[in-house]
C-alpha cells in the first residue's frame, strides 16, 4: 500500500542525508558484485565507478548513500588497515609501462601499474614471476590509483625459496630485509651524549657460529667470595636510527626479525644490524650498559645502574666451544688467562642465579628440533637442539637484565613495552580444578590464578613427574602477549618483565631501548608507546608463528618424501586425544602425525576430555604415552601413520 508514497520516499531520503559513516570489510564475490560487510556483519553494495579504488579484504571507512534505485550503496572514503601488501604475480609489459596481474585476484580488475625496485634491473619480459609490494593505495594521501613496487624476480637461483615467499604472502609478511640503500646516509646521531669507555675490558660473546647480527657482551668481575659484579652490554641501534626515520618505521611495521628454517628476514639493513651495530670482536661499539651486582643466593641488588658506553668485545665464543670446556670435553679452550677469567666467572653467576631460580620460576621442558637446510633450500637433516650451559648463562644473564630494565621503566616512567604472562585462563579454572581433583590435588581458585599458586602447583606436579597432568593443564594456559602497562610474568616469578636485550631484533626493545636513554639523559618529557604499537606487536607475533607453522608442516612433508619410511618404525608420543583419532609425535625429529579412528580396534572409547582411551573400561591409552607407528601415507594434509601391533 506504501510501495510509491512520495512522502515516505522523501521521509526516506531525509534520514538517508544523515546516515553515518560505516566501518567494514571489502569483499569481491564475482565479476558483477563487490561488498561491504560491517562488523555488524550488514552487507552494502559498492558501485561500479568505486571498483578501482578498493581491493579486496580492505578495511575501509565508507559513507553510505541511496542511489537512483533508491537502494543502500556505500561510497570508499578512507582506508583503514589494508590485508594485502606483498604479493606475487606476472609481468605485463604495455608500451612504455609494466603491469602485475596478481596471482591471486585481489583486485576487480586485477591489474595493477609498478615500478622497479632500486636492486631490480628492468629487463623484463611478459609472463614473468615477480614478488611486488603496494606502495600505492587510492584511498590513502589523496592517491586516485594503485601502484606495486617490484621487490624480487622469480629465477632460477631463488626459486627453491618460492615454497617460503607463497607462505610468507599468505600472511602478507616481508619476504626480504630491508635494502642497505636505506643506510646510504646513516650517521651517529649519539655525539652529544656522555659514553663511558669501557674498551680495555675483556668483554665476551657468546653466541651461535653463524650469527652475524651480535647484540649482547658480557664482561664480569668477582668482588668478594660471595659478590659478582656483572655488565650486561647491549648493542644500541638507537645511536644510529633516528625515531620516525624511514628505516625506524619499516621496523615498527615489521615488529621482529623472522628467524625461518633456511631464511632469516631481518628488522633492520643487514648492514646495521650485521655492521654497524653488532658487537664483532676487536671492534669498538656503541652499547647500552646495565651494571648489577649478585650473591651467593641468587639475590640482586637494589642498586640498578644504566649508562651508556663504549666497549671492544676480545672475544667471539660459540655455545658448542664453551659447553664443551665447561663440561671438559673436547679440545677447544679460552685464548687467554683473561677470557677463561671471564668464562668461569659467568658459570658461576649462572650458579649464584640458579638458586634463586629454582625457588622462583616454571620450568617447561620442552623439545626442540632443527632443519638443517643448505643454500639451495635442500634438507640435509633434522636434528635434537639442545640447550647446554653455555645457553643457560647467555640466557639467564639476558633475563637478569631484562629484569633489571623492567624495574627502571617501572620505577620512572610506570610504561614500557612489557611482556605479560598471567598462567590460567580464569575462564577455564573450574576445569583445571576438576583435574586437579581427579589426582587428588587440591588448591582454591583463587590461589591457583595468583602467582605464587601457578608456581606451587607447577613445582608440584614437576617434582612428582605428573606429566600426564602438565601436558592436560597446557590446554587451559594463556598466551604470553606485550602492553605498555607492566603486569606479571608468571613462569618468571616476576611481577613485571620487560625486555630491551635484543635491539637489533626487536622493534619492542628498540622502544624499551629509547625510554631508558631517555631517563639516562633525564628527559622528562618522554612520550607514552601509542597502543597500537603493542596490539601490532601481538598480532604480528601471531603471524610469524602461523608462517613458522606452516612451513614446518611443508618442510616434514618434504623431508619425509625425499627418505625411505616404508616399515620404518618410529618412537611417538601422544600428544592429544581427539573425537576422531590420536595426535601423536615422533621424537626422532619432531614431527606430528595423526592416527585415524579408523586403524584402532572399533571397541575403543575416546574420552577427549579427559585425554584418556578405553577398552572394555581399561586404561588403553592416555596422553604423554610412548607408542610405536609406521608412515601410512603422506599428504599436503599432513602425515597419516598407524601403530605397530
Amino acid at each position: 500500500m506504501l510501495y510509491n508514497n512520495i512522502l515516505l520516499f522523501k521521509l526516506k531520503k531525509k534520514f538517508s542525508k544523515n546516515l553515518p559513516s560505516i566501518k567494514g570489510f571489502v569483499k569481491i564475490l564475482n565479476k558483477n558484485t563487490v561488498i561491504l560487510e560491517t562488523d555488524e556483519n550488514n552487507m552494502y553494495h559498492i558501485s561500479y565507478i568505486y571498483l578501482k579504488y578498493v581491493m579486496d579484504g580492505d578495511y575501509i571507512l565508507a559513507n553510505i548513500k541511496n542511489d537512483i534505485n533508491n537502494k543502500l550503496n556505500v561510497i570508499p572514503i578512507k582506508l583503514i588497515k589494508s590485508s594485502i601488501n606483498i604479493f606475487e604475480g606476472i609481468i605485463k609489459k604495455n608500451i612504455n609501462n609494466i603491469y602485475i596481474i596478481p596471482k591471486k585476484k585481489f583486485l576487480f580488475n586485477n591489474i595493477i601499474k609498478c615500478v622497479i625496485g632500486k636492486n631490480i634491473k628492468n629487463n623484463f619480459k611478459n609472463g614473468d614471476k615477480v614478488i611486488a609490494k603496494i606502495i600505492q593505495h587510492p584511498l590513502k594521501k589523496n592517491n586516485n590509483s594503485f601502484v606495486a613496487e617490484i621487490t624480487e624476480i622469480l629465477t632460477i637461483n631463488n626459486k627453491h625459496l618460492k615454497p617460503w615467499w607463497e607462505i610468507l604472502l599468505k600472511y602478507n609478511l616481508e619476504i626480504n630485509s630491508p635494502s642497505n640503500d636505506l643506510c646510504k646516509k646513516i650517521e651517529f646521531l649519539d655525539e652529544n651524549i656522555n659514553r663511558h669507555d669501557l674498551t680495555k675490558l675483556c668483554f665476551i660473546t657468546i653466541d651461535s657460529k653463524e650469527t652475524k647480527d651480535i647484540d649482547d657482551a658480557l664482561y664480569i668481575e668477582e668482588i668478594s667470595e660471595e659478590e659478582l659484579l656483572i655488565y650486561i652490554a647491549i648493542a644500541d641501534p638507537t645511536s644510529y636510527i633516528k625515531k620516525d626515520s624511514k628505516i625506524d618505521q619499516i621496523a615498527s611495521e615489521r615488529m621482529f626479525t623472522n628467524y625461518l628454517p633456511g631464511l632469516t628476514i631481518s628488522l633492520l639493513p643487514k648492514k646495521l644490524s650485521e655492521n654497524f651495530c653488532s658487537l664483532h670482536p676487536n671492534k669498538k661499539r656503541p652499547v647500552l650498559i646495565c651494571k648489577i651486582k649478585i650473591n651467593k643466593n641468587g639475590l640482586l641488588n637494589k642498586k640498578i645502574i644504566f649508562f651508556t658506553g663504549w666497549i671492544k668485545s676480545k672475544a667471539k665464543l660459540n655455545y658448542n666451544d664453551v659447553s664443551d670446556w665447561l663440561e671438559k670435553k673436547g679440545t677447544w679452550k679460552p685464548n687467554n688467562s683473561q677470557i677463561k677469567k671471564q668464562i668461569f666467572l659467568l658459570y658461576k653467576f649462572y650458579l649464584y642465579r640458579k638458586k634463586w631460580n629454582d625457588k622462583n620460576t616454571v620450568k617447561f621442558n620442552n623439545q626442540d628440533y632443527k632443519f638443517m637446510i643448505d643454500n639451495q633450500g635442500n634438507i640435509l637433516d633434522i636434528i635434537i637442539e639442545k640447550r647446554r650451559i653455555a645457553h643457560k648463562i647467555i640466557e639467564t644473564a639476558m633475563i637478569t637484565a631484562n629484569i633489571c630494565a623492567s624495574e627502571i621503566l617501572y620505577k620512572h616512567l610506570d610504561f614500557g613495552v612489557y611482556n605479560i604472562y598471567y598462567g590460567f585462563n580464569i575462564n577455564k579454572i573450574d576445569k583445571i580444578k576438576e583435574l586437579l581433583n581427579e589426582s587428588n590435588i587440591r588448591y582454591n581458585k583463587s590461589f591457583l590464578m595468583t602467582l605464587t599458586g601457578y608456581k606451587t602447583l607447577y613445582n608440584q606436579l614437576q617434582d612428582s613427574k605428573s606429566s600426564f597432568i602438565l601436558n592436560r593443564i597446557k590446554k587451559y594456559q594463556l598466551i604470553t602477549f606485550f602492553n605498555i602497562k607492566p603486569g606479571p610474568h608468571f613462569s618468571l616469578g616476576l611481577k613485571r618483565y620487560a625486555t630491551w636485550t635484543s635491539p637489533i631484533r626487536k622493534f619492542g626493545d628498540m622502544i624499551n631501548h629509547r625510554l631508558i636513554k631517555s631517563i639516562i639523559n633525564k628527559k622528562y618529557n618522554i612520550l607514552k608507546p601509542l597502543n597500537d604499537i603493542y596490539i601490532n606487536m601481538n598480532q604480528k607475533r601471531y603471524l610469524y608463528k602461523q608462517a613458522q607453522k606452516d612451513l614446518y608442516n611443508f618442510l616434514y612433508l618434504q623431508y619425509f618424501q625425499n627418505i625411505y619410511t616404508r616399515n620404518k618404525i618410529f618412537i611417538s608420543e601422544i600428544i592429544d586425544i581427539l573425537y576422531n583419532g590420536i595426535k601423536i609425535r615422533f621424537l626422532e625429529n619432531g614431527a606430528y602425525a595423526f592416527i585415524p579412528k579408523k586403524f584402532l580396534n572399533k571397541n575403543l572409547i575416546f574420552k577427549q576430555e579427559k585425554g584418556i582411551i578405553l577398552n572394555k573400561n581399561k586404561l588403553f591409552f592416555k596422553v604423554t604415552d610412548k607408542i610405536k607407528v609406521i608412515i601410512k601415507k603422506i599428504n599436503i594434509n599432513g602425515i597419516i601413520a598407524k601403530l605397530v601391533n
